[in-house]
């Protein structure tokens, strides 16, 4: 004989089994979630300069000197736009290695251990040869001295990094202890970002 459905019985089910609903619910809104994430449009690399911090900072403020840096100078892009990786000692390192190994991002802001173990790998386009880049620097005197690196396997030195103490107009959005500022040798789209360093570089070189 089936058991009839009232309100003592409907109580003493959901006594018993609401996490089976609660999990249904849990569950449905990862699947929801997963699938808007995967279906929705990703701008390909060709399309997209952005820029990943490994530090602190204020993230809405640096994004909207990029969204204006965006309208102003590379209306062909489909997203311009930053964002701060984990500090977390364990997960930190973790989530940036396998961003560099996925070729994502196209420019790092990051301490002198990782820039340094990074350079050894090979993972930094060299910049010394960007005399456009160069003469920023050299018109506003600021040292890269500490951005050289020697290259792994040629014994010789490359500029892999731009170090941060030279930019003093980034410490309006940024704080990175002992910091460089890098472009990710494998980002796809090494070209319009390295285009996008100088901008970057020439507001960046004034103190507000």
């Amino acid at each position: 004989m089936k058991t009839p459905v009232n309100r003592g019985t409907l109580r003493q089910h959901l006594t018993y089994s609401w996490w089976k609903y609660a999990l249904l619910i849990v569950l449905g809104a990862l699947l929801v979630n997963l699938y808007y994430t995967v279906t929705s449009y990703h701008p390909p690399a060709e399309k997209k300069i952005n820029l990943y911090i490994y530090g602190y900072g204020d993230e809405q403020k640096l994004n909207t000197y990029l969204e204006h840096v965006w309208q102003s100078d590379f209306p062909e892009m489909e997203d311009v736009s930053c964002l701060f990786l984990g500090l977390d000692e364990t997960y930190g390192p973790m989530q940036l290695t396998t961003y560099v190994a996925a070729g994502e991002g196209d420019v790092f802001m990051l301490p002198r251990d990782e820039f340094v173990s990074l350079a050894s790998s090979g993972a930094w386009v060299p910049l010394e040869e960007d005399e456009e880049l160069m003469s920023l620097f050299e018109s506003a005197g600021a040292s890269l001295q500490s951005g050289w690196r020697r290259e792994s396997g040629e014994g010789v030195s490359r500029l892999f990094g731009i170090p941060l103490s030279a930019l003093p107009g980034l410490s309006e959005y940024v704080y990175v202890e002992n910091g460089f500022l890098c472009v990710l040798v494998t980002g796809g789209n090494v070209e319009t970002v390295q285009r996008f360093l100088h901008v970057f570089c020439r507001d960046m070189l004034q103190a507000e």
